[in-house]
């Protein structure tokens, strides 16, 4: 990719008046969520960014790559730690390192854990099957079998079957085909095309929906999955395709928001706080309703509450910004209120320019905390660890 396909942006950011066609202006303005387009004299446009990073691929135009600003963070290590995933491949770390653009990051990363899960066997599991049988398997569906006709000598039956081809496998072989096709290192895209053909012996290779993934529940049998079924979801919820022409490029956008991937780091912090305190919990996204009387009943979600004994010390969100925001506050006290304990902003790192104590009318304090998002290490032990340190010194000032 030469420099004039290339536009590189950041968060928060607009480019230099460039050139669009009305489908690459058409595909932003429908389809991508994350930039906005400003018209100016002439045909000339401006694009501005939003929270959201990743990469943009127009239909005739250049490929839009936008960074991470805030706290200039190291995205690779930020992805791995907001997701629990660790480096298990050193041809990907090294690459990883050098620069690689934003899908083959997603993709080294998905290969990772794909690369897990198969190096301990793909998992099998009982699926309910609708089927037409020569002889009776299972149940008899009498409705289906009368509306077949008369003559019929087949059997219309219910019947579970112990298969490789579940929702879950279906999943990460539909990721695996996905990012194969848009990655730009020729490694990666080998290296998951040669997974998907050993998953493709055993699974169906077909469209998965966000929703379906979001619902499948991972079991004590299943839970080497989590990473992999993680990533799968953060691209199937994030990315937009267009039809993929045989020989050319697909037109697709892969932008990932901030937000999420921050307020999952927040949580991890958290969590990893607490392990070693006796009693102590964090439940993330957490919900209450009960702030306010009548109906419909209003719900609110803090991004964590950490309780002791189960009952809430700490209540909390995360907010990838780099100074206060007055409604944000409003929003915390309110979540305050609802579970009687003191509050806390967490903000990525910002040296110190939003850290600050407050003390509120109900009795309770609200800070303002920053965790050294911007440590840039590809260990992601090393930034989970300062993090933590960040996020203990703060407990234990706190509550004690």
């Amino acid at each position: 990719m030469t420099t004039a396909d290339l536009i590189e942006l950041s968060e928060y950011d607009e480019s230099d008046p460039i050139d669009l066609s009305d489908d690459d202006i058409e595909m932003i303005e429908s389809q991508v969520d994350g930039l906005r387009v400003e018209y100016r004299r002439g045909k000339q446009v401006v694009l501005h960014t939003d929270h959201r990073v990743g990469v943009v691929a127009l239909p005739d135009g250049p490929t839009i790559e936008i960074q991470p600003k805030i706290g200039e963070p190291n995205l690779v290590t930020l992805l791995r730690y907001a997701n629990g995933t660790e480096p298990t491949h050193l041809s990907h770390e090294t690459e990883l390192e050098s620069g690689t653009n934003f899908v083959d990051t997603v993709a080294a990363l998905f290969l990772e854990e794909l690369e897990a899960v198969l190096s301990q066997g793909l998992r099998r599991e009982y699926v309910d099957v609708e089927g037409t049988e020569e002889y009776l398997r299972g149940r008899l569906n009498v409705q289906r079998q009368l509306a077949g006709g008369h003559g019929k000598t087949d059997f219309e039956c219910d019947y579970d079957e112990f298969t490789y081809d579940t929702t879950l496998n279906q999943t990460i072989l539909c990721v695996a085909n996905t990012l194969s096709s848009l990655v730009d290192s020729t490694e990666i895209a080998g290296e998951l095309r040669e997974y998907q053909s050993r998953l493709r012996r055993r699974v169906t290779l077909r469209e998965v929906s966000i929703e379906e993934a979001e619902r499948i529940e991972l079991t004590r049998l299943t839970d080497y999955y989590e990473k992999v079924l993680a990533l799968s979801r953060l691209v199937l919820k994030h990315i937009y395709i267009e039809d993929i022409v045989a020989g050319e490029g697909a037109s697709y956008s892969l932008l990932i928001g901030m937000n999420d991937v921050f307020e999952k780091v927040v949580e991890r912090s958290a969590r990893e706080t607490v392990n070693e305190r006796d009693g102590w919990s964090v439940e993330g996204q957490a919900r209450t309703d009960n702030l306010l009387r009548g109906n419909p009943s209003i719900r609110m979600r803090p991004d964590f509450v950490v309780k002791r004994h189960g009952e809430p010390v700490l209540v909390g969100d995360a907010k990838w910004k780099t100074k206060v925001n007055n409604n944000d506050v409003y929003q915390v006290v309110a979540y305050q209120t609802a579970y009687d304990a003191p509050c806390v902003l967490v903000y990525p790192d910002n040296d110190g320019a939003v850290e600050n104590d407050y003390s509120v009318k109900n009795g309770h304090s609200l800070a303002m905390l920053e965790l050294p998002t911007g440590v840039n290490t590809t260990d992601v032990g090393e930034f989970g660890r300062e993090n933590v340190e960040r996020f203990f010194a703060f407990l234990s000032r706190t509550l004690g």
